[in-house]
This record gives C-alpha cells, structure tokens and sequence, in this order.
C-alpha cells in the first residue's frame, strides 16, 4: 500500500490539473475580499442626500466569521473543486487499466481502495486548507473578526476547520463510493455535486413543509432546527458556538461518511476490471 500511495502521490505532484485547480480554489477568498471593499465605493456611486460609511458596515457584518461558517457546509467551494479534481484523477486508473496491473503486481483490492481513498482525502483536506488559510490571511487581516477576543477567534477557526475536514471526508467518500462501484467519471461528478448541493436544500424544504402543515392542523409546532440532519451545519455560528449543534452536526456526517466510505469498497471488491 505504501508503494501505491508513493506512486499516487507523485502522479499527483506533478498533475497540471490539480495545481491549477488548487490555485483557483485558494484565490476566490481573495477575490471576495475585493469585491467587499468595492462595496462601499459602489454604494456611494449611487448618490443620496447622505455619504455611507461602508467600511463600518461591512466590518460590522464579521465577514471573516461569516466565510468561516460556510465551510461546515456539506460541499463548499474548495471541497466543489476538490471532488472534480479527485474524481478526474482518480478515474483515470480505470480508464488507463492501471488496476489489472496492480492486481497483477499481487497487490490486494482492498488496499487499492484504501490508498485512494486516503488520496482523496488528502486532496480534500489540502484544498480545504488553502482556500481557510487564505480567508485568514487576507478577508482577517483586513476586515477583522468584530468584537471577537483571541480566544473566540481560535476557537472560531478550530471548529470551522473540523467540520470542515468532516465534509471534506463526506463529499470524497461518497464521490468514492459512486467512482468505485460505478467506474464513470460522468456518474460520480454529478451524483457527488447533486446530493451534497441540494441535500440540505430538501431537508430545509421539507422542514418548512412540516412547520407549514403543523400550523395548519393543530396552529401550534414547535420544531428544533438543530436536530434536522444536514440542514442544521446552516445553523453553524462560529462567532457563538452552540457546542450541542456542533455535536449533533457530527453525529449525522461521522456515521454517514463511514457508510459511504464502507459501501464504496462492497462496490468495489468484487467489481469486473476487465
């Protein structure tokens, strides 16, 4: 396994693809920091009998704690990029025979599997990684975290960057798990992108349908957003962490991102290379 993964790893270093991905990736934060300081001259060219202070309001608004939250979404951005660049590489094993010939070299199933999962991981983490570490350098260092202590703000990161290893781990474990059962690069980008994009979306639709119908019939629901699975990493304040929602945002992705990852190699094992 650790000849594959050396193997894996050099393919990768030296891939045109992933670098030009993961330089993308890790300059839209620096792109969003542009546009927020636009945004006071644009409000400002409208006119008005009174001049805005922009500045004010957006380092009011906690711009950087606010980009932090959105990493605990299942698929932000840099993890959107990570899967199309995983998927893309690793599918080319298959599409090239690579794995007849390793199985020929008396290398099991199941560390194939396993070294590429842990390259899709690390991919992930890495993509995840730069795109934070430029949202702190550049939208911290100019907007600031407001009214936040050292402490809150070490605390902010720490948890935004967890959860964000752990939908890293859920959107290339189920990118696997369709790229391994399925073998089609077509397949598993848009099932991967699908599920974790609107996902969230239909849990919060069919919440609100339940709040809606629960009106209707008895005019008194009561409903604990937090617990409503997927939906809830929405909820994720890094500025006021709710260390209970925290918890229950991981005891949903942990267990379903090991499933994932199971169900990837029962695809696998037993699957036709020929």
């Amino acid at each position: 396994m650790t000849n594959i993964l050396s193997t894996e790893f050099y393919r990768l270093k030296k891939s045109k693809m992933f670098w030009a991905l993961f330089g993308i990736s890790t300059g839209l934060p620096i792109l969003s920091m542009l546009l927020f300081i636009a945004f006071p001259s644009i409000i400002n060219s409208f006119g008005g009998e009174m001049e805005v202070d922009g500045w004010d309001l957006i380092r009011s608004l906690n711009i950087p704690s606010l980009m932090l939250n959105e990493y605990a979404s299942l698929l932000h951005i840099s993890g959107l990029f990570a899967v199309i660049c995983t998927s893309i590489f690793l599918s080319r094993d298959f599409s090239y025979g690579t794995f007849r010939n390793v199985l020929l070299a008396n290398y099991s199933r199941l560390q194939l599997y396993l070294s590429h999962l842990v390259i899709a991981l690390v991919v992930g983490a890495s993509f995840l990684g730069g795109s934070m570490l430029t949202t702190l350098v550049f939208n911290g260092s100019v907007f600031g975290f407001h009214n936040m202590n050292a402490l809150q703000v070490f605390t902010a990161i720490a948890t935004a960057f967890a959860l964000g290893l752990v939908s890293v781990a859920f959107a290339q474990t189920l990118m696997c798990m369709f790229l391994f059962a399925t073998r089609k690069l077509s397949v598993t980008l848009a099932c991967t992108i699908v599920i974790t994009t609107f996902l969230p979306e239909i849990m919060g639709i069919i919440v609100e349908l339940y709040g809606i119908l629960g009106l209707v019939l008895t005019d008194n629901v009561s409903l604990d957003y937090t617990w409503i699975p997927f939906f809830n990493a929405q909820l994720l304040n890094v500025a006021d962490i709710d260390g209970a929602l925290v918890g229950k945002i991981l005891l949903y992705n942990v267990p379903v991102t090991v499933f994932f990852g199971f169900m990837g190699w029962v695809g696998f094992r037993k699957k036709d290379l020929k």
